[in-house]
């Protein structure tokens, strides 16, 4: 077995690996490495992952049979950010040419409220974050079992294999899933006094330490053997509900035997002649990253260049109006009407775009969609804002034969709401605080609803209509300004795919309708910098880590597979 491209292996590099140091438009370097295959490839935030998914595309399976190894691997490597204990989203670009989102978005319990979260009783014990209350009917397992049956050609128990090998011969804990599980303790032990794989002996684990996980392994066997029923209908679910209400919550069998995923028709937007798609609500990015992409395109910022002054000046002020549309329109299709061809159409960019001025807005108001959708104009109530957490994980998948998936999943805050099925091996979610406790808002909690979220897995294809890049990326709301730098960065300004996700990111959001701070990472020149105070920004100046998110992206150029896995995190990318 040939493997290519693992970041900073022991020793030499894979030949297929180049690494590049580069300079644009006076900025600090870059340093970059991509990863060059022939066949397929692979790109997660956890190298075991990676490889996972690529085992079992050179065992013959395609890029779906390969996202559910490679999800199932990160549920026991990455234990704290994504597995069958939460949800999320899928964008598949199939053979045929089909474009296809699928929705695995955990919703809220029946016996939910819209003013749950709205008492001070509430707010002081973090009901929506920790414990029972903080659950949501988890839709994981519907949307490994669905994508697998639908376009895949191996069974759950063959796609399964490499993470049951994970699960039970272990593998070394690595200083960041250590770091976490050291930051969030206090809140695993609480709810699971008797202990977890991660928090044994009642400590933390350490670097270095052997971490197996056996009721994990059992757990993805049980599924092989009797379906995705087991854990709706069956004694999987009977443990998930009985952690629940151990922990405080009102889930109940019901909700998961009621639970279903949702088939989307995917958003699409061009872009300077490529067209991008992305999944529609309850998650808000697709439409959003369109919405900026369509902005930016009114103005010639390949001609400004990469990270200059006027660029991020611009890509700032587009970022504050969409997080005004965001916070005012976005909420789950089903339980509200969101004008979703008003904010992706050309006419709404360029009102929009005409708003931007020589100096930043310091306060900001959402736009009119409206009159370019195809619907009587409704008013809401705005959302708050949710930026703080940087948890998640995305990863990108690719085959010889022309399909091409984006998959972001997660249990929300790292390891969600500390509740642990200890029977079975995995972390709960602690999805219902993407709600918002305001019972008027447009996202405020109801039986059977989808949270709003803002994962974003996306495709690009060419002009020729097949896949140019998949990409996407953890982070809460700055995964949606992470997408649309990369995609800039690759088609604006030239970027191979792992030179465009190891850019220097900005993020600018709003609260209230009032402009937050400027947030750049390092790396950005003294010049531009300078440029941005002048024209009002309240700069926020932070290191490169996870903050800005740690996105996992393949580009397919000439016949090749380029892949790029953000330094940010624990990426690396595999091909073959």
């Amino acid at each position: 077995m040939k493997w290519t491209g693992v970041r900073a292996m022991i020793g030499a590099l894979a030949a297929s690996m180049f690494c590049v140091t580069t300079a644009l438009a006076g900025n600090a370097p870059i340093e970059f490495s991509d990863v060059k295959a022939k066949n397929g490839m692979v790109a997660a935030a956890n190298e075991l992952a990676s490889r996972a998914g690529v085992e079992i595309l050179q065992k013959g399976g395609n890029a779906v049979d390969a996202a559910v190894a490679t999800a199932l691997a990160l549920n026991v490597v990455e234990p704290n950010a994504s597995g069958i204990g939460g949800g999320g989203f899928a964008t598949l670009r199939l053979t045929d040419g089909t474009l296809v989102c699928w929705d695995f978005r955990e919703v809220a319990p029946l016996a939910v409220t819209k003013d749950i979260y709205a008492s001070e009783q509430a707010k002081k014990e973090k009901w929506s974050m920790y414990g029972g209350k903080s659950v949501g009917v988890p839709g994981s397992v519907a949307g490994l079992f669905t994508l697998l049956s639908k376009y895949g050609t191996l069974s759950f128990a063959e796609v399964a294999a490499p993470a049951v090998k994970l699960a039970e011969e272990g593998f070394p804990v690595d200083k960041l899933l250590a770091s976490m599980v050291e930051e969030h303790f206090a809140e695993i032990s609480k709810y699971n006094p008797d202990g977890t794989p991660y928090t044994p002996e009642g400590l933390p684990i350490q670097v270095g330490v052997t971490l197996k996980n056996p009721a994990l392994a059992k757990t993805f066997k049980l599924l092989a053997e009797e379906g995705s029923d087991v854990y709706y209908k069956g004694k999987i679910g009977d443990a998930v509900v009985a952690a629940v209400v151990k922990a405080g919550g009102v889930m109940t069998k019901a909700d998961l035997s009621a639970y279903k995923i949702e088939r989307r028709e995917p958003v699409t937007g061009t872009y300077r002649g490529f067209t991008v798609v992305g999944p529609p609500p309850a998650s808000s990015a697709g439409v959003h990253v369109i919405e900026i992409l369509n902005v930016m395109e009114r103005f010639p910022v390949a001609e400004w260049g990469h990270n200059s002054g006027r660029f991020l000046h611009t890509l700032a002020e587009v970022s504050k109006m969409m997080f005004a549309d965001r916070s005012k329109y976005m909420a789950d299709t089903a339980f509200t009407k969101v004008p979703l061809k008003g904010l992706v159409s050309k006419g709404y960019a360029e009102k929009q775009a005409a708003r931007v001025g020589d100096s930043a807005m310091k306060t900001i108001d959402a736009g009119d969609p409206w009159e370019f959708d195809d619907a009587p104009k409704a008013f809401y109530t705005p959302a708050g804002a949710h930026n703080s957490h940087h948890s998640t994980t995305h990863f990108s998948v690719m085959d010889g034969k022309g399909n091409a998936v984006a998959w972001t999943w997660t249990i929300n805050h790292f390891f969600g709401s500390g509740v642990f099925v200890p029977e079975y091996g995995f972390m709960l979610n602690d999805e219902m605080d993407d709600f918002s406790p305001n019972p008027q808002s447009v996202n405020a909690p109801e039986p059977g609803k989808r949270p709003l979220s803002s994962m974003t897995p996306t495709l690009v294809l060419d002009k020729e209509g097949t896949p140019f890049m998949t990409l996407g990326s953890p982070g809460a709301t700055r995964i949606i300004l992470a997408v649309s730098q990369i995609i800039m960065n690759a088609i604006d300004f030239g970027m191979t795919m792992d030179e465009a996700i190891e850019a220097p990111r900005l993020f600018n959001s709003i609260s209230g309708g009032n402009a937050g701070k400027l947030m750049l990472e390092a790396g950005v020149a003294e010049s531009e910098l300078e440029y941005l105070k002048q024209r009002g920004h309240d700069l926020d100046l932070r290191p490169k880590d996870l903050y800005f998110g740690g996105a996992q992206g393949i580009m397919r150029r000439g016949g090749e597979f380029i892949g790029g896995a953000d330094s940010r995190r624990n990426g690396v990318a595999v091909g073959y």
